[in-house]
């Protein structure tokens, strides 16, 4: 380690332990923090605004107390090391303001984003050969191996859809809930009609989804490898499920119930918006059945039946907000969920009395 290195040595297990930090080795690590130097703090100082947070950063805190401030009632005590702060400081705040304010001396270390990006690229190239896949690639000793496709499952479902929708603090929470079990090859992991209880995610092995031969998919298989989630859909509509899923080798699931489902999640992924707020520049979406939208519609809106929904999705406008309406209930919920994991910036139409 170099003389400007030297103040953050004693930092260096807690800032690895750091996310995304911990997916970079330790070598990668001296390199990120050559040039960097602690800054230090007094109480009452403000180490980060919202208004001062940038792209090109991020701010770690590495010793000492702070609070983070989302507003004037809803704080949260930060202790270096230790539950939220495992976490750039920017990730915690929310998009419309807040910020952390220092409650002792303290430190704090800003790091590059693009380097760590570069980091992480190099770390992942180094470990992992790419290849495209086909299901009869999949060998019972890529399966059942301590590699990529098992050690970097979380790496994977902290950039899926569904984490994308869902702020740092939350997904902490959800992963402090999930339930783990080991799994057994050809065990049946989810059965098509039956109801749906839990989100699944797969940490080790590779499953296979058989889905409905009637259904969106006709029938057709798909395989789910580390990092991947499912059951999702059947918790947002409250139907049974779907899909069939089968380990394909041994391996290990994560599941999270119901109810944390619908305290943790639900509310990011069904977001509504106000008839107040309606702008008249957004594209209406119905997605009832065609008799019940003949029968009474909101002027100006597109009917999309729910089970024509993913094959019309190349038909609707990417640079529109998509309002579905509240009239399909929890066909409208699951509506936006499907839309939103599509990448559309969709809202439900939140009903008015």
């Amino acid at each position: 380690m170099s003389k400007d290195q030297a103040p953050l040595a004693r930092f260096l297990p807690l800032l690895a332990s750091c996310y995304p930090l911990q997916q970079v080795d330790a070598s990668q690590l001296d390199e990120l923090l050559r040039g960097c130097k602690p800054r230090t703090h007094t109480r009452g100082q403000t180490l980060l605004r919202k208004s001062d947070a940038t792209i090109a950063t991020f701010t770690f805190l590495i010793d000492g107390p702070a609070e983070l401030r989302r507003t004037f009632f809803d704080r949260l005590n930060l202790a270096a090391g230790e539950g939220e702060a495992l976490q750039p400081l920017e990730l915690l705040l929310p998009a419309d303001g807040g910020q952390v304010v220092a409650l002792d001396a303290c430190q704090t270390v800003q790091l590059s984003r693009d380097r760590i990006d570069r980091a992480l690229a190099a770390h992942s190239s180094s470990d992992f050969s790419v290849a495209m896949l086909s299901d009869s690639d999949l060998t019972e000793e890529f399966l059942v191996s301590d590699g990529a496709v098992e050690v970097d499952w979380m790496s994977r479902f902290l950039q899926s859809p569904l984490a994308n929708h869902l702020p740092a603090q939350v997904i902490q929470q959800l992963l402090a809930c999930l339930q783990s079990r080991d799994v057994v090859r050809g065990e049946v992991i989810v059965r098509r009609g039956e109801p749906g209880d839990s989100l699944y995610l797969l940490t080790r092995g590779v499953a296979l989804v058989h889905t409905d031969p009637e259904g969106a998919f006709d029938g057709r298989d798909f395989s789910l490898i580390p990092g991947d989630y499912f059951g999702e859909e059947s918790l947002v509509a409250e139907t049974v499920r779907n899909a069939t899923v089968v380990m394909e080798a041994d391996g290990a699931i994560a599941c999270l119930d119901r109810s944390a489902f619908d305290e943790l999640i639900r509310p990011h992924l069904i977001p509504l918006l106000a008839e107040s707020a309606v702008t008249g520049k957004e594209q209406l979406l119905d997605v009832r059945f065609p008799v019940e939208f003949r029968r009474k519609a909101r002027e100006g809106s597109r009917n999309v039946p729910i089970s024509m929904l993913r094959a019309s999705l190349q038909t609707l406008p990417s640079d529109k907000r998509l309002l579905v309406t509240a009239e399909g209930g929890r066909r409208s919920e699951l509506a936006v969920f499907l839309l939103r994991q599509a990448g559309f910036d969709a809202w439900l139409l939140q009903a008015t009395d």
